[in-house]
């Protein structure tokens, strides 16, 4: 089967996807009996679920459908089934789709679970598994509105037109926030902006938290497993500096983060290595018995609530924070770092493998995924892409520089 990274799949809708989704559903079928599915709103998710449902059906399980909902919400309830199933392209654009797959403890299939994933039998007429529904979204909205207590600020939500229209704004307002809302209508085509919470795409979420003097921005990818902080004087946090701020106020004393995540971490606590995907962080975290975790892309993993990049619940968990604290002035104290990053495609993987081993090979290189060298002042890597035949390249110095400089000289020597 066709994985992109460790739990899951996307790609380009189309015959290909079509077939491994039914190809994958009678083997989950063969090995799982009970599984919880749902999808978000994308226009091909309808077909694309019903394809993997019968396949699942066909291969003797039984599926629990939880509607249109965001991820962590089927992560979720995936903890009363054997395993579930999302159907989501996360903040690809409209014409992706994918599949990610989920344990019960809320962690995404590992990579030695999904070989197992080889088996297609069709199961015999009277074997075949049954399809139920299951209200998924309220069994996690009554399990956050536990956990959380009044909220009293302002809160911009802007959900990027996906799945986390359905939940994130309505927790908050429980919850006794102010809400304004926008790009809060679920559609398939991201008519808003793109449905990737970058800078860039979110001109409209800043320039509503200074027109409404609110307290705090949050947007959510697509499938809301991600969120990203604009701030009261309208400056964009990305995932490092959310990161950041949850290890400083909650004291954890070791988190776990991939190694293209920014050193900013290491001013406030002792930060784990590992590859890059949150399935990745997870895996790490339960093996170390680390609590918390996360990307720079702005997926945030709590041990204590779920192993799931659950981006409604540290939505919340950052506006306990900020309906407490300056959050400007405590990022206005952090130690800055300049940051580039740049993609390189190539035609050859080995010759290009050939040119980076050549290139690092007077540094001491830390392999963990790619090829990670520390100097001095910052630290620069080289990876391949899971998903395309690019390698991405991340430079970070504690001067513009330096940052710069070294960008420069990695993309010459690549190209």
């Amino acid at each position: 089967m066709k994985f992109s990274g460790s739990s899951g799949v996307r790609m380009l809708w189309g015959e290909e996807l079509l077939n491994l989704a039914y190809n994958l559903g009678i083997s989950l079928g063969n090995e799982y009996n009970s599984i919880a599915l749902a999808s978000d709103f994308r226009e091909t998710s309808d077909s694309l679920l019903s394809i993997l449902a019968g396949g699942i059906m066909a291969g003797g399980g039984s599926v629990y459908y939880g509607g249109k909902i965001p991820t962590p919400t089927l992560a979720y309830a995936s903890k009363n089934h054997d395993a579930g199933v999302m159907i989501t392209a996360s903040h690809n654009p409209p014409q992706y789709n994918g599949i990610k797959l989920w344990n019960p403890d809320g962690s995404a299939f590992s990579e030695e679970q999904i070989s197992r994933l080889q088996a297609r039998r069709v199961a015999a007429w009277n074997k075949t598994g049954k399809f139920y529904e299951e209200n998924m979204l309220h069994m996690h909205k009554e399990a956050l509105l536990k956990e959380f207590t009044t909220l009293d600020l302002k809160v911009v939500i802007d959900c990027s037109n996906g799945a986390g229209s359905v939940l994130t704004p309505f927790l908050f307002r429980e919850l006794g926030a102010k809400v304004i809302s926008i790009n809060c209508h679920p559609s398939g085509s991201f008519p808003g902006h793109a449905s990737e919470p970058s800078e860039e795409n979110l001109e409209m979420l800043k320039r509503m938290v200074l027109a409404k003097n609110a307290d705090l921005g949050i947007a959510h990818d697509g499938d809301a497993d991600r969120f990203i902080v604009i701030t009261s004087s309208g400056r964009y946090l990305g995932g490092d500096y959310i990161l950041a701020i949850f290890a400083k106020v909650l004291r954890f004393g070791r988190i776990v983060a991939p190694v293209d995540s920014s050193m900013l971490l290491e001013n406030f606590t002792e930060v784990l290595r590992c590859r890059v995907g949150d399935a990745k962080v997870s895996r790490m975290m339960k093996e170390h018995h680390v609590e918390f975790g996360g990307e720079n892309s702005g997926t945030q993993i709590f041990a204590s609530w779920r192993y799931t990049p659950d981006a409604i619940y540290a939505s919340l968990k950052f506006a306990e924070i900020a309906a407490g604290q300056d959050i400007d002035s405590m990022v206005q104290e952090f130690p800055q770092y300049y940051t580039f990053r740049k993609n390189i495609e190539y035609g050859n993987r080995e010759e290009m493998r050939s040119k980076i081993e050549k290139f690092v090979k007077e540094y001491d290189v830390e392999r963990i995924d790619g090829y990670r060298v520390r100097l001095d002042n910052g630290w620069f890597l080289i990876r391949f892409s899971g998903t395309e035949p690019k390698i991405r390249i991340t430079v970070e110095f504690d001067n513009e520089k330096d940052a710069q400089k070294w960008i420069e000289r990695i993309t010459e020597k690549l190209h």
